[in-house]
């Protein structure tokens, strides 16, 4: 990539007049000339524009103008970045091309254009890309066409996300969920005031997505909580409506928090807002899915109008972020009366929404994705759940053997979902109880199963027949993922859950069954089986044959809390 360092600006006067920006040629001091497929271009120049709100990109068309390969044209928007050291004005622009080849930019601020300039982008087979929607519901694709499905955890605020990276990356997780709030990533807030964004916390999070490209992690970004306009006062006393800048007290727009949904200037700057990102992320490949706020439903509004604002936004964002991030939203459950509508709208591309103090966390998950699926007929996602909300102390005291926890996960990796569910309580649960064990372990196991994007299938197994007492029906809950000519099941016993452990009971061993496994091609098979609990492959993997039908038996042997297996096809 070459650099031009040398100042070019060649009679540049930018005099404000009357709104219109007067300007003679930029220079730009770092322009490429060229590039690698999914890795970021960067176009940056120097100069006082003189623009009243520089962080204003609808006003103020600072745009980069560009022509792909194929010769679709599209439009990037430069970014204010603050002042140098002598004063100018900072100004950048990113883009990572999916295509490789030669790209055509011009630089054009209010309608004024620049001589064109081109970018030779070289074929990248290294690089993945960031993540789309799939055919399958129950996975993403990278932009290479490789298959993706999201496991983690949420790590909302740290204060140090190079250390929660680490221990996700050594555990084999690929995707977390991190908020922007009023103390974490602070973005548009009293302290800056209406229009106006934290370069701080702008750098913080160009930083963070370094982090997360350097560590493999995808970010779920949360751009508001619900918080900032809650509907009463909160459980966490978390109604900040006191102090957001778009309330009329302070200078904002919105006479009440309802008419954040409703009132015009208020949408339009959180389009302003939304540009801002866009253009100043968007570009990260580690960028997975543009969250608008955490449990919308919480929010003060009516239904309508909050459903309306998502639609609204999401279309607003899709048309401006050439990198095709995904867009969605959360609630704190599958069908908030505030979201449905929006959820159903193609604008969104998933569904998300939040799950707590579920008894019997297995069974639930499954019945919950399947029913949300075929509701909305999306992707769905679970995007927090516990067995308690209330906090970190109260879900150890009711489950110290982190049950739910683990049930949750391996319910959520059996079930049709491209993001595994992602659980709370990071720095005061997972953390210092080193439960990143519990991730690893699934992981692991998940790396066995080889995923056939084309046919992937999620499925609920009645339990074999006890091999001692053949009337009776193993007391296990069975699930399967047919994945083209392979297959995975998890066992669970049903007595293995924190509800019945709380109250004294603890599961028995079950005893050995053979478990029917349907619709498998005629052929060999290697079967390997895993215990979840440690983490490990049991013994050496064995060979069986399916019969001719498409079926094959096979001995479960005894356990007590859990059990899984691959069965891959052999050649």
């Amino acid at each position: 990539m070459q650099n031009f360092r040398a100042r070019l600006f060649t009679g540049i006067a930018a005099v404000l007049l009357g709104g219109v920006v007067d300007l003679g040629a930029v220079g730009l001091i770092d322009r490429p000339t060229e590039g690698r497929q999914y890795e970021t271009l960067r176009f940056r120049f120097e100069e006082n524009l003189g623009f009243a709100n520089p962080f204003d990109l609808e006003t103020n068309r600072v745009e980069l103008l560009m022509q792909q390969p194929d010769f679709t044209r599209r439009t990037l928007s430069f970014f204010y970045d603050g002042q140098n050291a002598e004063g100018l004005e900072q100004w950048e622009a990113r883009f990572a091309p999916k295509q490789a080849g030669l790209h055509r930019f011009r630089v054009r601020i209010n309608g004024k254009s620049e001589a064109p300039f081109e970018v030779m982008v070289k074929a990248n087979p290294g690089k993945r890309g960031g993540l789309r929607r799939a055919p399958q519901l129950g996975i993403f694709e990278l932009e290479n066409g490789e298959p993706f499905r999201g496991l983690g955890l949420n790590v909302c605020w740290a204060d140090d996300y190079e250390y929660y990276f680490k221990k996700m990356q050594a555990a084999g997780l690929n995707l977390t969920r991190i908020w922007m709030c009023p103390w974490h990533l602070s973005f548009e807030w009293k302290e800056t005031g209406l229009g106006r964004y934290n370069l701080d916390s702008a750098r913080r999070l160009d930083m963070l997505l370094a982090l997360a490209d350097k560590y493999g992690i995808y970010l779920i970004l949360c751009m508001d909580y619900h918080g900032i306009a809650r509907k009463g006062l909160g459980f966490f006393k978390e109604n900040r409506w006191l102090e957001n800048p778009y309330n009329q007290a302070n200078g904002g727009p919105c006479a009440t928090d309802a008419e954040l949904f409703t009132n015009t200037a208020a949408r339009e700057f959180f389009k302003r807002k939304y540009k801002y990102l866009v253009s100043r992320f968007g570009h990260s490949s580690r960028l997975a899915t543009w969250e608008f706020y955490n449990e919308a439903d919480l929010m003060a509004g009516q239904s309508i109008p909050v459903n309306r604002w998502h639609v609204e936004m999401a279309e607003y964002v899709q048309a401006i972020d050439v990198h095709d991030r995904l867009v969605s939203s959360s609630s704190t459950r599958s069908y908030p009366e505030k979201l449905v509508d929006a959820f159903k709208s193609p604008a969104l591309d998933y569904v998300m929404f939040h799950d707590y103090n579920s008894v019997n966390v297995a069974p639930h998950f499954i019945d919950l994705h399947e029913a949300t699926i075929e509701y909305y007929h999306k992707p769905v996602v679970l995007g927090e759940f516990g067995v308690e909300f209330r906090g970190a102390d109260r879900t150890f005291a009711v489950d110290p053997q982190h049950i739910g926890l683990h049930n949750g996960i391996w319910s959520g990796w059996f079930s049709e979902t491209p993001i595994i569910p992602l659980t709370w309580w990071w720095d005061n649960y997972i953390d210092p109880h080193d439960l990143w064990r519990e991730f690893a372990s699934l992981s692991r196991f998940a790396q066995a199963l080889p995923i056939d994007q084309q046919h992937l299938v999620f499925k609920t197994l009645a339990a074999g027949r006890l091999t001692a007492q053949p009337e009776e029906q193993a007391a296990c809950l069975v699930r399967i993922i047919y994945s083209g000519e392979h297959c995975a099941l998890w066992f669970k016993n049903m007595d293995y859950q924190w509800s019945l452990v709380q109250e004294g009971k603890q599961p028995g061993a079950l005893g050995v069954f053979t478990q029917i496994i349907p619709e498998l091609p005629p052929g060999r098979y290697t079967v390997a089986w895993y215990d979840p609990q440690t983490g490990a492959f049991l013994g050496k993997p064995i060979a069986m044959e399916a019969e001719a039908e498409g079926t094959l038996a096979l001995p479960v042997p005894s356990f007590v809390k859990d059990l899984a297996v691959v069965v891959t096809r052999r050649r």
